[in-house]
């Protein structure tokens, strides 16, 4: 039977011949260095092939896990993500709007409340309830109402009004009554009533 050698990176490692000959057998490099070990040589045989392979790039490695390149959004991709963002301001937009006047109605209530207190305070010093455009009983200024009262005071009645501006006129309670007019009187009346609750 012939002889069969094996070798790593060109160096001879062992052979393999009959029965008798299984053992391993190395050759020493030639030169005027220091001869290594049958252990030394193997090792370094085998790192000098690992030293030949390139590790991959990391491109490589993308490509492999993922199967293939990764890559931005489309404009596709892109315009169906603004579409879900125009439909979610749509239908957030109008209760907004509605928070934003319910909140000036507030307002304006509180306003006639403290003119109403106020009307009390000045009824309690004179003959009769002051009229809007009275100095000492200025009437209150808002931005987006105009107070007043609709009729001149007496010395028992009042009527106070305030009245809805601009966009605020749009303003209505969630069964439809229409809250651009908010008046309240001497006894303590409030118009509308679905606009005060």
């Amino acid at each position: 039977m012939e002889n069969v050698i094996v070798s790593i990176g060109g160096v001879p490692l062992r052979q393999q011949g009959t029965s008798d000959r299984s053992s391993l057998q190395f050759r020493r490099r030639s030169g005027n260095h220091r001869s290594r070990t049958p252990i030394q040589e193997e090792s370094g045989d085998i790192m000098n092939i690992f030293n030949g392979f390139k590790p991959m790039n990391r491109r490589t490695e993308r490509g492999i896990k993922h199967g293939r390149r990764q890559r931005g959004m489309t404009m596709i991709e892109l315009m169906i993500v603004l579409v879900v963002i125009a439909i979610l301001i749509a239908l957030a937009y109008p209760s907004y709007v509605d928070y934003v006047r319910k909140a000036r109605r507030g307002e304006a209530q509180q306003l006639l409340l403290n003119w109403a207190i106020n009307q009390e305070i000045f009824r309690s010093n004179n003959t009769t309830y002051a009229a809007d455009n009275n100095a000492n009983l200025p009437k209150p200024d808002h931005a987006n109402y105009n107070f007043s009262t609709p009729a001149t005071p007496t010395a028992t009645a009042y009527q106070l009004q305030a009245v809805a501006q601009g966009d605020q006129a749009k303003d209505k309670t969630r069964d439809g009554t229409s809250c651009t007019t908010l008046t309240i009187n001497q006894a303590g009346t409030k118009t509308p009533a679905g606009c005060w609750d």
